[in-house]
């Protein structure tokens, strides 16, 4: 079994994506109320990610103490102390050893060798936790895409979690994607196992998986080709929706992009990161849609 900082690390993950009336909150709720060590280590990890004022994570783990309550260690004291302190800014775990936080802000990509060798290339917009122990190696994706460059080691299983969706590997090159509440996998070497909610896919050399809103697993007919673009200055785009496009793009741009009808349509090309914002002014050329200004935000409205 995980230990209580790597269960607290998926659930954080997990949360991220999750309306408020999912199901899985319950069992978060359970979680936290199963071990006095589990809403620490979540507190934790909510602190160094500074969402826990979050409306999401304060809801559940209000939720969580209401359950907890009706516990025998609630009513010693001990864990209702615990939270009424966490509530209240208590206290904050410290990282240990193989423990790093790994963030970008909007438009700057980052290059990461990690202790076992393995390197990571964030793209823009991108956050991540990274906790390497003696018998695995876990990467926490939260936010954005990154690309892996995984060394082999048979007995450290190299897995990188998205909230619903967990990729598996022991040495390998891939990207991961996500694209709330989607997640997408692009493999270009190795093997990697892509699963979520008790299903899963194998994923080989220049295959592409995805996990979609509706918590399906299956190949998008692209090469993987262009999810590792960003590495070398540019944003490649095979097939994309408008939801895709406006994503990536949005890493690099101080005014995001939002598609109103993000599943729409499927646009190929290629694009100069130090250029993008011509590409912004073509895309009513590429696609049936208007850019409209509202609210901070760039909209991609149909035509």
């Amino acid at each position: 079994m995980s230990s209580p900082r790597h269960q607290a690390a998926h659930w954080f993950t997990r949360l991220l994506d999750l309306p408020p009336d999912h199901p899985d909150r319950q069992a978060f709720s359970q979680w936290l109320a199963a071990d006095p060590r589990n809403p620490a280590e979540y507190q934790a990890f909510s602190e160094l990610w500074g969402s826990f004022s979050s409306t999401a994570h304060t809801q559940s783990l209000a939720s969580a103490m209401e359950q907890v309550s009706r516990r025998r260690f609630v009513r010693n004291g001990a864990l209702g102390g615990l939270l009424l302190a966490m509530m209240a800014g208590g206290v904050l775990s410290g990282r240990g050893q193989g423990e790093q936080i790994l963030m970008t802000r909007t438009g700057e990509t980052r290059r990461v060798t990690l202790d076992d060798g393995s390197q990571i290339v964030l793209d823009a917009d991108t956050h991540l936790h990274v906790l390497l122990g003696a018998s695995n190696r876990q990467v926490y994706l939260l936010r954005g895409r990154a690309m892996f460059s995984v060394r082999h080691a048979p007995t450290r299983p190299f897995t990188v979690d998205a909230g619903a969706a967990q990729v598996r590997v022991l040495g390998t090159r891939f990207v991961v994607e996500r694209l709330a509440p989607q997640v997408q996998v692009s493999v270009a070497e190795g093997r990697v196992s892509f699963a979520s909610q008790g299903a899963s896919m194998l994923l080989t050399s220049d295959q592409v998986g995805e996990l979609d809103g509706a918590g399906h697993l299956h190949r998008l007919q692209r090469s993987a080709a262009s999810a590792f673009s960003f590495v070398e200055g540019r944003l490649s785009f095979e097939g994309a929706t408008l939801g895709e496009i406006a994503a990536a793009l949005s890493r690099y741009r101080r005014v995001p992009l939002q598609a109103v009808q993000p599943q729409a349509h499927a646009i190929t090309a290629v694009v100069q990161i130090a250029d993008l914002e011509h590409f912004v002014t073509l895309l009513p050329q590429l696609a049936p849609v208007s850019l409209q200004t509202q609210d901070g935000v760039t909209l991609l409205v149909p035509r």
